[in-house]
């Protein structure tokens, strides 16, 4: 991270904040309209162990840039709900490492739908030039994603 970027204060207007807030708004009208029945932090945490599964603790801790302890509790609600399950850690069984479960699989993928069912209905709305800007843009967007998730990952505690 740029140390300047730390000591300034970031812009209330231009495209940063104007992304920020209309991202914010998506994921939260995406949230609101599902039928997502666990936090956005055990969401998160149940995407990256998808992501990463079978994953130790400690390492999804570091991934979401969040405690131990954290990473810990969210784990223990996911699993008193049958989404995911620990596993002993092959290479050391003292450790155990955390997977999805076919309730979880289950669940993600019931979101997944209901989320692109949602976009879908927004983007029908939309003019044909409309969808076409958007469409330039995905690129875009997610080369977006990639830098701040490499910088999330290299900053976290």
């Amino acid at each position: 991270m740029n140390p300047s970027t730390k000591t300034r204060a970031p812009r209330e207007s231009g495209p940063a904040n104007s992304l920020r807030v209309s991202v914010a708004r998506i994921y939260r009208a995406l949230r609101v309209n599902s039928d997502w029945s666990i936090t956005p932090s055990q969401g998160s945490a149940l995407a990256r162990i998808e992501q990463c599964e079978p994953v130790r603790l400690g390492v999804l801790a570091h991934l979401e840039g969040v405690s131990a302890a954290s990473m810990s509790r969210i784990v223990e609600s996911l699993e008193a709900q049958g989404i995911v399950v620990r596993i002993p850690d092959p290479l050391d069984g003292r450790v155990s490492m955390v997977k999805i479960s076919a309730a979880g699989k289950k669940l993600i993928s019931e979101y997944r739908a209901a989320s692109t069912r949602a976009i879908e209905s927004a983007l029908s709305t939309l003019s044909h030039d409309e969808k076409s800007s958007l469409r330039e843009a995905l690129p875009i967007l997610e080369k977006l994603s990639q830098i701040l998730q490499v910088g999330v990952t290299n900053h976290s505690p």
